[in-house]
């Protein structure tokens, strides 16, 4: 529709939180390019951390051979899937001017232009996350946004990427296509209600395909060292979150298994019982909560963007 008839390779890289499915939409993707004759390429890129941790995925189409495996440094194009991941992560970083930016979020694209200071690129934006709620029963706004990805860049059709994401849930959920019927439509529905700005008068930029000459093992550089150790409780990593688990100390029984499963380490104990959350470093995974007694249900997760509405309205 709007991407570059004449293109050669094109650079993908999207942003998300480890739980969120970016690994799986960016093999999802690579998979339609190949049924379409083209070359692709999908690899993820995680930190130490664990679920809810920042983390990268990365896409390379071509209609020719290429022969890179890095990183992608400079992309045509960012899918957000996070879009709290904005306002504390570089998500434009080498974007080329006037590549694509296909974000997660309610807003218009011009209104998340100036949020975000957006204009040297094209922007995007659909509301993945209530697309996924409504369809899927669950945040995971991966599909929706390979929908959008499908319309805005015109590099993929929708009818083959229906057929990769029907053919990789198959074996998975064979006795329940509602779930697959559930994940077509939500990838349509992204298809369907992505907005753009800027979309029919600017062509996307490319670049030619590199050959990169490889070195020898004596050629290349010492690799790098860890100068000194560092744990997560260095760093405020509650700031990544996405919901927020909610404690009810009258509801709580003391079984001590949030406490167990925690992987952060911010259940709070005191004289062995649990008396709340250390927000600053809960990533918000939700393992708490779903090992609480449904009985008890002491823990509940709820929107990070819910609370902030919330403190908007009082």
């Amino acid at each position: 529709m709007s991407a570059n008839a004449q293109r050669t390779l094109i650079e993908v890289r999207w942003h998300a939180r480890a739980g969120q499915g970016a690994k799986t939409a960016a093999n999802i993707l690579a998979q339609a390019a190949l049924r379409e004759g083209k070359y692709a390429q999908s690899f993820p890129e995680f930190g130490p951390e664990r679920r809810g941790a920042p983390m990268q995925a990365f896409n390379r189409i071509s209609d020719q051979p290429f022969y890179m495996h890095s990183s992608i440094t400079e992309p045509d194009i960012v899918i957000v899937v996070d879009p709290h991941l904005m306002d504390t992560i570089p998500v434009t970083e080498g974007l080329k001017p006037n590549g694509w930016i296909i974000i997660n979020t309610p807003l218009p694209p011009e209104d998340a232009q100036e949020r975000w200071e957006l204009k040297p690129y094209r922007v995007a934006t659909v509301d993945a996350s209530e697309i996924a709620r409504e369809t899927l029963k669950q945040d995971i706004p991966n599909v929706p946004l390979l929908g959008a990805f499908a319309q805005v860049t015109g590099l993929i059709s929708l009818e083959t990427l229906q057929k990769d994401t029907a053919q990789r849930l198959e074996k998975r959920y064979r006795d329940r296509p509602q779930v697959i019927e559930a994940n077509l439509k939500a990838l349509e529905r992204g298809y369907n209600e992505v907005r753009w700005v800027d979309a029919k008068t600017t062509e996307l930029v490319v670049h030619e395909t590199a050959r990169i000459e490889a070195k020898g093992w004596k050629e290349l550089p010492m690799g790098g060292v860890i100068p000194e150790p560092a744990t997560s409780a260095m760093y405020r990593t509650g700031s990544w979150r996405l919901e927020r688990p909610i404690f009810d100390p009258q509801k709580c029984v003391q079984c001590l298994m949030c406490w167990l499963v925690c992987p952060d380490a911010s259940i709070i104990l005191e004289n062995g019982k649990v008396v709340g959350i250390d927000y600053d470093h809960c990533k918000g995974c939700g393992l708490c909560s779903l090992q609480c007694p449904p009985k008890a249900k002491a823990l509940t997760m709820v929107l990070e963007a819910e609370l902030e509405a919330a403190k908007v309205s009082q």
